[in-house]
């Protein structure tokens, strides 16, 4: 896990100097080491810092030479570099080292852009191919690692983060459409154009996808996409089984490591099965949580639970509107574009506590909701597409409410979209032509200026196309930002075991039926962990999530000042109202602005 960093001058030679400011920026995510590399014409420089994790020796620095051509920088983990590092053995590759950075580089060697294909991991990282004069980029299938690039001055940046942009003078620019979809829309991202941030002419490299740069521009590539066609012929009790062996089998791949792991624990069913894994495969469990004073969602009970069953080395982090006072600049400067909820604060107090404990990894349950169903916003077109009639239909609503406690309303754009969906579509495109109403505090002239003339939310014809929607599209990547900055500030590698492609793959190839079983959630995951964690885990009917005391936060006495500043900033800025009342954003929004 590293920061990377790199520059095509179409100009000047680069300087690695140039280099060394943008790569200072990302210390944090590397404070074991740096290097920088220019080519011979001065017209290519790649940048690193390392955060070292698989081969603490100098033999793993960056960036990395590969015979007489290749040179990488390179963010991330190949989980499955012991295989692959084996089976280009068995095709005459020898190495010198025990790093994947090096086995990513002969795959790359190998089999070039299809190399892709072929690792399980979290990446983010650049090759520049000397004698093609050519730089390949690529992402990760579900965007856990981040690439940002821009041009400036004739030139072409990449990093891990934007910050490193700023520090070589690239004009800071909001974007006010994206504020405006953070207010309007409780958006940090552009379903519509992914590759959109919220600064001008900076622009994120996609998941699952890569491109390669010879000067010119970039256009970026698509590398994989899930099949969501039924094609598994397989028993749910068997399919669940084999997703037990699958999840497992990323765990141990995951627990890879030259430093000491640990895992999150919030008390829920994900984060639960990852400690359950982890106990299989490690002699020491570290565990951390966020826990909350005199708050009604606070999940100790669980917690308790968990720890005390698979007897974790447990640490409670306890995390208070003080503590966000004293944070807040620090957050918002890593995290570098707004976030929606408290959560997030609370996150980055977990990894900081896990790096004072030197705990360097850590494993989270996080991405298991978006593709098994967990959402509750999920549950109607769950109902409503695994019975193939609305009478059965009103049998599951109530066993969804025994099982859920949720009463679940099937709206009729879902009933529409499933029967006759060539309507709904006709009625949704000349809907998303009107402009519509103001939405309460917003400014009418900013919103008749930067509302998008398309919608940012999208309904699909079934419960998988929702699914890979939320995974791949709008919601997941968000979350997995979030973690890579908190971690990231600290000095810490978040992995995330249900995000193997594999497990994700065969979850989407079984019946739908299979996601809502029995009017149960998640129905899979607690049939696969119905043996190996306690009933009141598997089975629990509530779903919290990972919720902060966001609204007492900012009702803490010195925050609440500082949100009525905010508001007769934004105010003045005519960009929201008087009367917008969602004070968390209003303060988020404004600190962001007031930074840039």
């Amino acid at each position: 896990m590293c920061g990377i960093a790199g520059i095509w001058s179409n100009n000047s030679a680069i300087e690695c100097k140039l280099l060394r400011q943008m790569t200072d920026s990302l210390v944090h995510r590397g404070p074991d080491g740096e290097g920088q590399w220019v080519s011979d014409d001065g017209s290519v420089g790649l940048g690193h810092r390392r955060l070292s994790i698989i081969d603490l020796s100098e033999n793993g620095a960056q960036p990395m030479h590969y015979g007489e051509d290749l040179v990488i920088t390179f963010n991330g983990e190949i989980y499955n570099y012991l295989e692959l590092k084996n089976e280009l053995e068995q095709k005459g590759f020898i190495f010198k080292t025990e790093s994947d950075t090096e086995v990513l580089l002969a795959a790359y060697k190998l089999w070039g852009e299809k190399c892709l294909q072929h690792l399980d991991g979290m990446f983010a990282f650049a090759v520049y191919d000397k004698a093609k004069k050519e730089l390949f980029c690529a992402r990760d299938r579900f965007g856990e690692k981040p690439f940002y690039y821009t041009f400036y001055c004739g030139n072409f940046y990449f990093a891990s983060e934007m910050k490193a942009f700023w520090a070589v003078g690239v004009p800071k620019i909001i974007k006010n459409s994206m504020v405006y979809n953070f207010l309007a829309n409780d958006m940090v991202e552009n379903p519509n154009n992914q590759s959109e941030t919220f600064y001008e002419n900076v622009f994120k490299l996609k998941s699952s996808s890569f491109f390669v740069y010879k000067g010119i521009d970039v256009q970026q590539k698509t590398y994989w996409r899930i099949n969501i066609e039924d094609r598994e012929d397989i028993g749910f009790e068997e399919a669940a089984e084999k997703f037990r062996d699958l999840f497992n089998l990323s765990v141990k791949r995951r627990l890879r490591s030259d430093v000491q792991v640990g895992s999150s624990l919030s008390g829920g069913l994900d984060s639960s099965s990852v400690v359950c894994a982890v106990s299989k495969h490690s002699a020491t469990n570290h565990t951390f949580s966020a826990r909350f004073r005199d708050f009604d969602k606070d999940e100790g009970k669980y917690i308790e639970i968990v720890k005390n069953f698979f007897h974790t080395n447990h640490h409670d982090v306890v995390v208070e509107a003080s503590m966000l006072q004293a944070n807040l600049k620090e957050l918002l400067y890593h995290q570098e574009e707004p976030f929606p909820t408290g959560s997030i604060f609370a996150q980055f107090k977990v990894y900081e506590a896990a790096r004072r404990e030197n705990i360097l990894v850590m494993l989270d349950g996080q991405g298991a909701d978006e593709f098994l169903c967990g959402y509750d916003k999920d549950f109607p077109l769950a109902a409503l597409h695994a019975f193939p009639n609305l009478t059965q239909v009103a049998n599951i609503r109530k066993t969804i409410l025994d099982n859920h406690c949720y009463n679940i309303n099937i709206p009729k754009s879902n009933i529409l979209i499933k029967y006759t969906p060539w309507l709904y579509n006709s009625f949704r495109n000349f809907k998303d032509k009107k402009v519509g109403r103001t939405p309460e505090g917003i400014n009418a002239d900013f919103h008749r200026t930067y509302k998008s003339e398309s919608s940012p939310f999208h309904q699909f014809g079934s419960l998988k196309e929702t699914l890979r929607h939320e995974l791949c599209n709008q919601g997941l990547e968000k979350l997995l930002k979030f973690a890579d900055r908190n971690s990231m500030a600290h000095s810490v590698e978040v992995r995330l075991p249900f995000l193997f492609h594999e497990l994700v793959e065969f979850v989407f190839s079984l019946p739908e039926s299979y996601l809502m079983h029995q009017g149960w959630s998640k129905a899979i995951l607690r049939q696969a962990m119905n043996k190996e964690l306690p009933n009141d885990i598997v089975w629990r009917k509530d779903k919290i999530g990972f919720e902060a005391p966001t609204q007492k936060w900012s009702s803490d006495s010195i925050i609440q000042e500082q949100v009525e500043e905010a508001r007769r900033s934004l105010t003045s800025r005519n960009i929201i109202t008087s009367g917008y009342t969602n004070d968390w954003k209003v303060l988020i929004l404004e600190h962001f602005i007031s930074l840039n």
